[in-house]
């Protein structure tokens, strides 16, 4: 369990990355969430990464088909107490519900796996379509019938229950096109994919590229760079977030440490009305916040607006006396 590093400092809720196989891609997954989300990359939300372990992968990732009168197996009923079937309850009944409970969340879950846990996730796809919104795959052992059973989940009654990312190192190929194919055929517009090959890895060093790159293509919407030379303004940034609230089913909204990151850049580039906009709101949304008031003084200050600075960062020492960024720039604005 991996929770984001300002998550004991804040109350922001988070998106939640499962990792099965936890015991072999914990570790490098937290620190790809990490990575991904930190202010220099900004290109995914800071999320919370659980890894999921067991003590029989093999029994647990495979569906137990039901057998027939005749003796065969019936390939459309996959029993749910025994192997991938009590798998998924144990997953829908305890972990999920567990962390739900116990963290700040969001109702935005992604579910990882690596081969024979990929055909775990697409056969929990399709039982239970709406649990794990995001899926990244890499080189996923994938059966006929889950390439049959498609349908079941891009048919599914939620707009925003479709986002597919896998990747294959350098082998066999035949199964992921096959998977590819079919998506290409009944996918809807809604139900967003890609997939890629990884012609330098193999199909146990492609896990790493493959979460990397999948996270990324998830959140692709959310990178706003912020060394670079836009002008940006408070509605500019609700209307991004406006779209991503449409695009993931749920209302999204910007953070604290995300509004005064917009409004440094817009300040480093000297766009200071919109910076004092920005910081302005951040203010609004978060009264208690010493670090808000200290940046709309700084953004006052730049803009030659002494009366309104150190009215802000009075409201900063107030908040939190140990300030002493704080202190010292009122110390040169009253004297």
């Amino acid at each position: 369990m991996h929770v984001p590093p300002d998550y004991n400092t804040t109350s922001n809720t988070y998106p939640v990355l499962y990792l099965l196989d936890g015991d072999s891609h914990f570790d490098y997954g937290a620190r790809t969430a990490d990575f991904l989300a930190g202010y220099d990359r900004n290109r995914v939300p800071p999320m919370i990464v659980v890894g999921v372990v067991n003590v029989d992968r093999g029994r647990d990732f495979t569906p137990v088909y039901a057998k027939r009168p005749d003796g065969g197996l019936d390939s459309n009923k996959v029993l749910t107490d025994a192997g991938a079937g009590r798998f998924l309850r144990y997953l829908e009944d305890e972990v999920v519900p567990y962390i739900d409970s116990h963290y700040r969340v969001q109702p935005y879950r992604i579910l990882a796996a690596h081969s024979l846990g990929g055909l775990f996730v697409l056969y929990a796809k399709e039982t239970k379509p709406l649990l794990f919104p995001g899926i990244i795959l890499t080189s996923p052992v994938i059966s006929d019938q889950e390439l049959r059973n498609l349908q079941s989940f891009l048919t599914a009654n939620h707009p925003h229950n479709g986002k597919l990312f896998f990747g294959i190192g350098n082998e066999n190929t035949a199964k992921v096109d096959a998977l590819a194919a079919g998506l290409k055929r009944q996918a809807p517009e809604w139900f967003e994919w890609a997939n890629k090959k990884y012609e330098d890895e193999n199909h146990f060093t492609a896990p790493f590229k493959t979460l990397f790159d999948g996270l990324k293509f998830i959140y692709r919407d959310w990178f706003i760079d912020f060394y670079g030379n836009d002008d940006l303004t408070l509605l500019d940034i609700n209307k991004r977030f406006k779209k991503l609230s449409t695009e993931f089913g749920y209302e999204i909204t910007p953070s604290e440490e995300f509004l005064n990151s917009c409004g440094y850049y817009q300040l480093r580039l000297k766009h200071t009305d919109n910076a004092i906009g920005i910081f302005a709101e951040n203010v609004k949304r978060h009264p208690d916040s010493f670090n808000a008031y200290d940046s709309l003084g700084e953004a006052y200050m730049n803009a030659g607006n002494k009366q309104l600075a150190i009215q802000n960062y009075k409201k900063s020492v107030e908040l939190n006396p140990h300030n002493d960024n704080g202190k010292q720039m009122l110390e040169k604005l009253e004297h």
